[in-house]
């Protein structure tokens, strides 16, 4: 009998299972999937890796970067060119010089010295709090973002930068969610460089999988709490600990296990709906394509996608070809997901060129050179009032055997997944002390 099982291989699984295994806990990690990783998944496409889950991280995370090292995964910064999409214009810029957001247009001029007390402001808010533990940001949790920005002095910012920035990263939109998940979000810095790791962010995954005893095809069907330790029940038996760590999003938990009011007003966070189409091209994308940008994001409302990324520009392209992934909003997502391949891979061509339309004689026609990838709960939401429920899970944490991690209990960043996985490690190390 093991001394900790983690049901989820997941990012923030695996992250607590290596903490435990670290301090020579005897733990097991079951996950239901015939891979690990959850949603950080590297698959290859016309010649070029692509990221169906997670995208990328930055030198702002706290947790991934370090992780990265103890495993050897190489981290490789991605091109600095950036775009936004707002008022049906694509705004180029140098993500790690926000001055030239300026130039390009995204900023106004006259809105300079107007964002300098704000700003100010802001940085003042987001002294010693960190972008990884939710709650940290409490205090903003029922405040919603833009009553916040504007009372910043920062409306114009949220409304070109932050706001594009939630919806093409998370499919939300920023103005119906909690200033605490903008806030958090924004506090990576203006200045933050983006990152990816050599072979894909799967690489990453796989070798800490690689370290533990993670056993594959275990799907969990119900986990039962008793006086002297949890049964996590299987389909090839029953598992025994004197403690679980549940790391599994929130549409999960209500189908394993009995939640009590507390839990459940956790687990019913609701998701965003998430579809990625990776298109081929039959050449590299020149730098005047897409505004040199590796990654382009939309605000909510102007078209049916929320980002686009294209692979050579991450150093994922590795013959003459290339990929551009077009990611779409969470409505279109939804609308488009009953439709034959064909008609979403078409969708997806079509919008692509509103965008890029020298790229009409390089796409690939070929299905074999794409891949439609839906995501029907893709990244949890933060409404106000989450971080209310997150509290008060901890505190009736504080006396139970099974501790919950996964994006349920985090922001919609790989950073904060894996935390939550650190989190739950120290207090199962603590109680083992």
């Amino acid at each position: 009998m093991p001394e900790v099982i983690v049901v989820g291989a997941g990012i923030s699984g695996l992250v607590a299972a290596w903490r435990l295994q670290q301090q020579d806990v005897d733990v097991v990690v079951l996950e239901a999937a015939d891979r690990p990783g959850g949603r950080i998944h590297s698959v290859e496409v016309n010649g070029c890796t692509v990221e169906v889950g997670a995208n990328f991280i930055t030198d702002a995370y706290r947790i991934i970067p370090g992780l990265a090292h103890e495993v050897g995964a190489e981290l490789r910064p991605v091109s600095d060119n950036s775009g936004i999409v707002v008022g049906g214009r694509l705004h180029s810029f140098t993500a790690s010089k926000p001055f030239t957001a300026f130039g390009s247009g995204l900023m106004p001029w006259s809105a300079m010295l107007s964002l300098v007390p704000g700003l100010g402001r802001f940085a003042a808010l987001r002294r010693h709090r960190g972008t990884v533990d939710p709650l940290d940001w409490v205090d903003l949790d029922e405040v919603s973002a833009f009553s916040w920005a504007r009372s910043l002095g920062l409306r114009t910012l949220f409304e070109r930068s932050w706001r594009p920035a939630y919806h093409g990263f998370y499919f939300q939109d920023a103005a119906i969610t909690s200033a605490a998940g903008v806030a958090a979000m924004a506090a990576h810095g203006l200045r933050q460089k983006t990152l990816t790791i050599v072979g894909g962010l799967s690489t990453l995954t796989d070798a800490l999988a690689a370290r533990l005893d993670v056993r594959l095809r275990e799907p969990v069907v119900r986990i039962e709490e008793c006086a002297t330790g949890v049964a996590v029940h299987t389909a090839s038996g029953v598992h025994r600990a004197p403690m679980v760590i549940v790391a599994v999003p929130g549409t999960v938990l209500p189908g394993i296990m009995e939640l009590d009011p507390v839990q459940r007003a956790v687990a019913d966070v609701p998701y965003s709906t998430g579809l990625l189409v990776a298109l081929g091209v039959n050449r590299y994308l020149h730098p005047d394509e897409l505004g040199g940008a590796y990654g382009v994001l939309f605000e909510p409302g102007g078209s049916d996608l929320a980002a686009l990324a294209v692979a050579s520009r991450a150093g994922h392209a590795f013959g003459d070809r290339d990929v551009v992934t077009c990611m779409f909003t969470a409505e279109a997502a939804r609308a488009l997901d009953a439709t034959p391949t064909e008609e979403i891979l078409q969708a997806a061509r079509r919008h692509l060129l509103t965008w890029a339309p020298s790229l009409a004689d390089a796409l690939i026609d070929d299905p074999a050179s794409c891949l439609v990838q839906s995501i029907p709960h893709a990244m949890p939401m933060s409404p106000p009032g989450r971080l209310a429920r997150i509290a008060a899970l901890r505190e009736e944490e504080l006396g139970s055997r099974i501790l919950f991690a996964g994006d349920s209990v985090a922001w919609p960043w790989t950073d904060s997944a894996a935390f939550a996985g650190v989190r739950a490690a120290e207090m199962l190390l603590v109680r083992r002390a």
